[in-house]
C-alpha cells in the first residue's frame, strides 16, 4: 500500500483500511480476556460449592464424635487441616488483592463499574510481585515472595497427603517441580512470567480451588477409615449378672441389660497358656466344679473389618460351695456396664429373671407404659433421660426378692446413607445412574426401615444437584461428567422412618463413591 504512487483519495482508503485491523486486533484482545475472566468466576463459584459441601461432612463427623468418642481424635486432625487449608486459601487471597487494579467509584452509584481491560491485560502486576528484585532488577526464576510461594504450595501438598490424600493425585494437582519443556524456565516463571494480569489471577484462584478440592477428599477418607474400623453388631442377647454367691438374709442385686455383639467376627481367647476359638462371636470355656474360690483370667485376640487386629484382656473371679440353698441359683453373666439403654419411639423389650425366685416375676417401670407379664415385658417410652424398672418375686421360703436397675433414654441411633448395603463404595462410571440411595441403622435389632425421599449430590467441578426420590437416575447428564478417581458425595440425605410413625428424618449421615 506504500508503493507508488496513490491519490489522495486512495491515501485515505490505506488509512482507514489499516485503522480498521487494528480495531479488530483490540476486540480479539477483549474478547480473550473476557474468557479468562469468566473462568476466574467459574473457579471462584467452585471453592464457595466445594467450602459448603467441606463444611457438611465437617458436621457430620462432628455429631458422631457426640455419639462415639472414638471420632474425638479424627475431628481433630480435621480441624487441624482445615486450619491449614484456611490460612494457605488466604495468603493465595492475599496475593490476588496485590494483583487487582484498583476499581474507580463511579458518580452515580447504580451505574455499573466498567471493566478496565488495560489492567487486565498489563504483565507489570505480575512482574513486580513475583519477579522484581530490589538492587537486581528482574529476576526471571522468581523473587523471595515467588520462592515463598513455591514454599507454601509444597507445604500444603505435605499436609495434605499426611491427611491421607493420594499421592499420585497430589504430584499431579501441586507440581511445582515440572520445568517448562520449550525453554530451562522454572515453575513459577513458566506460569507466571509476563503473563497478563487477568491470566495470572486466574491460575491462582485454580490452585485455591485445587486446596480445596482435595481438603474434602481427606476429610472424606478421614470418615470412610474411621467406618472401617467398625465393627457392626449383628446379633442380641440378654445380660445377667448376679452374685455367684448369696450369704442367707443378705440384700443382694441383679443386673439386667440387653446386649449385642457381632457373630461373624472371628478370633481367639487365650486362657491358661490354651486357645479356644470364637464360634459366632462366642466361646464357651469349661469351668473348674472343685470346691473354693478360683480366678480365670486371659485375652481376646479379634480383627477389626479394616484387618487392624485387637487384644483385651479379661478377669473373672467364681466360688464353687459344697452347700446348697433352697432353690440353686441359675448363674450369672458378664455384662457391658453401658450398654442399659431403652430407644424413644420404639418398643423396646425387657426380660427379667432373678435368681432362686419360685413363684412368678412382676415389674414395674418408674415413667413410660409397661405391657406384659410374668418375667417378658414390652416397654415404651414417655419422656425423660432414665427409667427405673423394679423388679420382684417371692422365694420358696416366702419371702420377697426385689431388684431395681435404672436404665438410660436415648433417641436410637442415627442413620447412615447406604447404596448396596455401604457408605463407601467404589463403583464403574457406567453403573452410576442405576444406583439408589438407601437409608438404616447399622446393627438396630429393632423393627425400623426407611424409605429415601430426597438427597443432594456433589461431583467434582459441577454445581450440586437436588434429586427427589432415591434414584441416582435423577441426577442427570452431571454423571457423565465425573472422570475416573473422582469421589461422587451423596448428602444431605432426607428420609421418611416406618415403625416411627413415619417421621421425617434429616441430617441422614453422607455417601461416598469412588468412580473407577
Amino acid at each position: 500500500m506504500a508503493k507508488g504512487k496513490v491519490s489522495p483519495r486512495q491515501k485515505m482508503i490505506n488509512l482507514m483500511y489499516l485503522i480498521f485491523i487494528a480495531m479488530m486486533a483490540m476486540q480479539v484482545d477483549r474478547e480473550v480476556l473476557r474468557s479468562f475472566e469468566d473462568v476466574n468466576k467459574s473457579f471462584e463459584q467452585s471453592i464457595a460449592l466445594t467450602e459448603e459441601n467441606n463444611s457438611t461432612f465437617y458436621k457430620n463427623m462432628e455429631m458422631k464424635a457426640e455419639d462415639d468418642p472414638d471420632y474425638a481424635g479424627t475431628v481433630a486432625k480435621a480441624q487441624s487441616l482445615k486450619s491449614d487449608v484456611d490460612d494457605f486459601v488466604n495468603y493465595i487471597e492475599g496475593l490476588k488483592e496485590q494483583l487487582r487494579p484498583e476499581e474507580e467509584v463511579p458518580a452515580d452509584p447504580n451505574e455499573e463499574v466498567e471493566t478496565n481491560y488495560n489492567a487486565l491485560q498489563s504483565t507489570e502486576a505480575i512482574v513486580q510481585l513475583f519477579f522484581k528484585e530490589e538492587g537486581k532488577g528482574n529476576v526471571v526464576e522468581g523473587n523471595s515472595e515467588a520462592q515463598n510461594f513455591v514454599k507454601r504450595i509444597q507445604d500444603i501438598k505435605a499436609k495434605l497427603k499426611n491427611a491421607g490424600v493420594d499421592d499420585r493425585r497430589l504430584n499431579s494437582v501441586f507440581d511445582t517441580e515440572t520445568m517448562s519443556k520449550r525453554q530451562s524456565k522454572s515453575w513459577v516463571s513458566d506460569k507466571f512470567y509476563e503473563q497478563p494480569m487477568i491470566a495470572a489471577l486466574t491460575n491462582l484462584t485454580k490452585i485455591q480451588a485445587d486446596a480445596r478440592t482435595e481438603e474434602g477428599n481427606a476429610i472424606r477418607q478421614m470418615l470412610s477409615s474411621k467406618l472401617e474400623e467398625k465393627i457392626e453388631f449383628t446379633t442380641t442377647t440378654l445380660l445377667v449378672d448376679v452374685p455367684d454367691v448369696i450369704k442367707e438374709g443378705t440384700q443382694k442385686e441383679a443386673f439386667l441389660a440387653i446386649g449385642a455383639y457381632n457373630d461373624e467376627v472371628g478370633g481367639t481367647i487365650t486362657l491358661n497358656g490354651k486357645d479356644y476359638p470364637l464360634n459366632a462371636g462366642k466361646a464357651t470355656i469349661p469351668l473348674s466344679s472343685a470346691k473354693g474360690n478360683h480366678t480365670f483370667a486371659g485375652k481376646v485376640k479379634y480383627k477389626l473389618p479394616n484387618g487392624t487386629e485387637k487384644e483385651e484382656e479379661f478377669s473373672h473371679s467364681y466360688s464353687v460351695v459344697s452347700e446348697t440353698l433352697e432353690t440353686a441359683p441359675s448363674g450369672g453373666s458378664i455384662s457391658a456396664d453401658k450398654m442399659n439403654v431403652v430407644y424413644r419411639g420404639v418398643t423396646n423389650p425387657i426380660t427379667a429373671t432373678i435368681n432362686g425366685a419360685d413363684g412368678p416375676i412382676s415389674m414395674s417401670a418408674s415413667t413410660g407404659s409397661l405391657s406384659g407379664s410374668n418375667g417378658s415385658y414390652n416397654y415404651v417410652v414417655s419422656g425423660g433421660n432414665s427409667v427405673t424398672f423394679t423388679a420382684s418375686a417371692k422365694t420358696s421360703s416366702g419371702k420377697t426378692v426385689t431388684e431395681r436397675k435404672e436404665f438410660r433414654i436415648k433417641p436410637i441411633p442415627a442413620p447412615q446413607g447406604q447404596i448396596r448395603g455401604k457408605n463407601a463404595l467404589t463403583v464403574a462410571k457406567s453403573s452410576l445412574s442405576r444406583l439408589q440411595v438407601e437409608a438404616s441403622i447399622p446393627d438396630f435389632e429393632f423393627p425400623v426401615s426407611f424409605t429415601v425421599t430426597s438427597f443432594k449430590v456433589k461431583v467434582p467441578g459441577q454445581k450440586t444437584v437436588s434429586v427427589s426420590g432415591n434414584n441416582l437416575s435423577g441426577v442427570g447428564r452431571i454423571l457423565d461428567q465425573v472422570q475416573a478417581g473422582a469421589a461422587v458425595n451423596i448428602f444431605d440425605i432426607e428420609a421418611t422412618a416406618s415403625g416411627l410413625g413415619n417421621t421425617r428424618i434429616p441430617n441422614i449421615a453422607p455417601v461416598v463413591i469412588d468412580v473407577q
